[in-house]
């Protein structure tokens, strides 16, 4: 029994593996129509090691409160675009909670995430720019916010695009003052230094704000529609074994066409 009401509840899990760190949140509300509160929250920065800790993370959790896996009435994945890796774990997680209990789900994309807290202050076109790997990112432009809206309006499509490519995008668009933001910059540091340097009209932002807000992705769940089908991952590249696929196939004496024959028909889920 659970510790908090016993009055039928809507449990939400939301689960975000789409970089470094992964995210664990549990929010609940009595009535359809209330915000999701939140309950707990869980940030593990474990690169290359969620599936050891994900599902326990999620367990303790859910026993923190006194509920149980077949409680949960939603669930939230973010959708990526993000690490090939992190998106397979959280969806795996999803559809076999799902598939115990029947929950709702729904994908929530990622770079929209990010960009919805500081377009709230920012005040100027904002650019998400996110790591994908060496030397390339995943980018999106967002309209500044509109006094009224929840949140700010794509300006692009989300792009899987090397670096060079990300910034003949920004500098294409010929603004005057603009927001930059995100892993990309990180992890291509001396890149960007020196493209900033050159593009003082780019101001960006610190890096606590290259991890979605708590509240932002409550709030994102909150406006999502939640259905019984599984949602799809946002995989805008191949995955690194994909591209190794040959190498791995001589390694394990498979030849290529038999492994590409068994892999073409794997859904993403």
């Amino acid at each position: 029994m659970n510790l908090l009401s016993d009055n039928k509840i809507e449990l939400l899990l939301a689960l975000d593996g789409t970089e470094e760190a992964l995210q664990i949140i549990l929010a609940k509300r009595e009535e359809p129509e209330e915000p999701f509160s939140l309950l707990d929250a869980r940030t593990l920065v474990v690169p290359g090691r969620s599936a050891f800790f994900m599902v326990p993370a999620i367990k303790n959790a859910l026993d923190l409160f006194g509920f149980s896996a077949k409680e949960i009435t939603h669930l939230a994945c973010v959708a990526g675009p993000g690490s090939f890796t992190g998106l397979r774990l959280t969806f795996s997680a999803a559809a076999g909670i799902i598939s115990g209990n029947k929950a709702l789900i729904t994908g929530l994309e990622y770079l929209p995430l990010l960009a919805a807290g500081p377009a709230k202050f920012t005040g100027h076109p904002l650019w998400v720019v996110t790591h994908s790997r060496r030397m390339q990112v995943y980018i999106q432009g967002f309209e500044p916010m509109i006094e009224g809206n929840k949140n700010p309006e794509p300006l692009t499509p989300v792009l899987p695009v090397p670096v060079t490519e990300a910034v003949q995008i920004i500098e294409s668009y010929k603004q005057e003052r603009a927001v930059i933001m995100g892993s990309g910059l990180l992890k291509n540091k001396a890149f960007f230094d020196e493209f900033l340097a050159a593009n003082p009209q780019l101001k960006t932002l610190p890096k606590r704000f290259n991890r979605p807000a708590l509240q932002d992705i409550l709030s994102a769940a909150d406006a999502a529609e939640f259905g019984t089908e599984m949602p799809f991952p946002m995989y805008l590249r191949g995955s690194d074994a994909e591209d190794n696929l040959e190498a791995i196939t001589k390694k394990l004496g498979i030849p290529l066409e038999v492994a590409r024959k068994l892999l073409k028909d794997i859904s993403p889920v």
